[in-house]
């Protein structure tokens, strides 16, 4: 079988405030690469031409898709999958749909309340002040919780572009990784040990190892969850994963709200793939190698396109 791993290249120069890590996937696709070391590795800036270029002169029979920022944007994330669904090469993750829906936290929350699926309220304090349209934490600061109209009128007014602010819940945080063909049949919940008054995973939480918000935020997977908590949490992140249509793996951040409830705070249908983080460490802690997830992804795209 002819694999080709495809992934995006770093942009020259990041926007202030932004981490280039954030954009540099070569360890996630070497790590990948070691597991298929048959495949091909190819990187690209994600001009729509040079994808066609490169599927042209590779003519693989399944991609592994880790294009996350186009030309150095994530807001065009899906547009890869898009022009490898158009031209009907099959390849592992969500499809564009997905992760269009995915990019826009707003649409995505209106589509887990009408499935049901309980998010955070909007009518509430404290609340949290979140970018509509970003991921990986960015634009989400200490400074992000809000405790009146006044703070919030404040942070909005920093914030370019829509914004979605909902109730900040302070229960306990859940890392819920999810995989499957196209039913979300594997899992592994971690939870956020949060430290030294830290309440939240900002953008340095996530993308600065230097930061203090990083060090008093690790994920732990010996917490203790009972078992009816535990089946809440999966039955909220399992149904997020349905009304989504997500496929192949996924990443589900759950908070507990004072109803008791586990409400979907956010859903990343392109989770960070690196070596002892993500959900390469969640595969390990579910039992998995992380060279049976990495090949039994290419089989389930494989078998999706027939």
């Amino acid at each position: 079988m002819n694999v080709l791993i495809l992934h995006t290249l770093p942009p020259d120069f990041v926007a202030e405030g932004r981490a280039r890590v954030e954009f540099d996937l070569n360890v996630p696709v070497r790590a990948i690469a070691e597991v298929l070391p048959e495949a091909m590795l190819h990187g690209i800036r994600g001009e729509p031409a040079e994808l066609i270029d490169v599927l042209a002169r590779h003519q693989p029979d399944v991609v592994f898709n880790a294009c996350e920022a186009p030309l150095g944007r994530p807001d065009l994330e899906a547009h890869c999958a898009a022009l490898l669904e158009w031209l009907h090469v099959p390849f592992t993750g969500c499809g564009s749909e997905a992760l269009t829906l995915c990019r826009r936290k707003d649409v995505t929350n209106a589509v887990l309340l009408q499935a049901g699926v309980p998010v955070p309220r909007t009518d509430r304090f404290p609340c949290i002040v979140k970018p509509a349209g970003e991921d990986g934490s960015a634009g989400i600061h200490a400074h992000s919780v809000c405790a009146d109209e006044a703070t919030l009128a404040r942070v909005r007014a920093l914030v370019d572009g829509p914004v979605v602010v909902q109730e900040f819940l302070t229960g306990r945080e859940f890392v819920v990784s999810l995989w499957g063909r196209r039913d979300p049949d594997c899992s592994a919940i971690g939870e956020v040990a949060f430290g030294n008054g830290l309440q939240l995973i900002t953008y340095a939480a996530k993308w600065d190892p230097s930061s203090d918000e990083f060090a008093h935020s690790p994920v732990r997977y010996d917490t203790d969850i009972a078992p009816a908590a535990r089946e809440a949490i999966l039955a909220s992140a399992r149904n997020a994963w349905v009304a989504l249509g997500l496929r192949g793996y996924a990443r589900v951040d759950i908070r507990y709200d004072a109803r008791g409830l586990p409400c979907v705070l956010d859903v990343n249908p392109n989770p960070d793939l690196t070596p002892a983080g993500g959900m390469h460490r969640a595969v390990l802690e579910a039992g998995w190698s992380w060279n049976r997830f990495i090949r039994t992804q290419i089989e389930w795209a494989t078998s999706s396109a027939r």
